[in-house]
């Protein structure tokens, strides 16, 4: 399949609309997964604090109280790497299509042909 100049400069121009969509979301998604964090240590300090006995069953007793808290963190924070891994994934494609683009009008160059 080839693609004209202007199909080539067209989906490059769609790969920076969806890069600075995607760079949006991975501002919020940073800004949530430092919230689930904060609220994963709060909760975990608190349920510490409320705890009596030794101190390893206190750790193990507010590790405890604060998983959920934790797990949402966790998660918050694997959205946020998946985010990244987008993120690489179009600049590759915008990288191959700047490839492309210079072979494309290499191409047409040899033809005699004005892009």
């Amino acid at each position: 399949m080839s693609l004209t100049p202007s199909q080539i400069a067209q989906g490059l121009i769609d790969l920076t609309r969806d890069l600075d969509a995607l760079v949006k979301e991975f501002k919020s998604l940073g800004a949530n997964a430092a919230k689930a964090k904060r609220s994963a240590e709060t909760a975990y300090a608190r349920a510490y604090m409320e705890s009596e006995g030794p101190v390893e069953e206190r750790k193990q007793s507010a590790l405890l109280k604060a998983s959920d808290e934790r797990f949402q963190a966790d998660l918050a924070e694997r959205e946020v790497a998946g985010c990244k891994e987008a993120l690489r994934a179009i600049h590759a494609r915008i990288e191959v299509g700047r490839t492309l683009s210079a072979t494309t009008r290499d191409e047409l160059k040899t033809l005699g042909v004005s892009a």
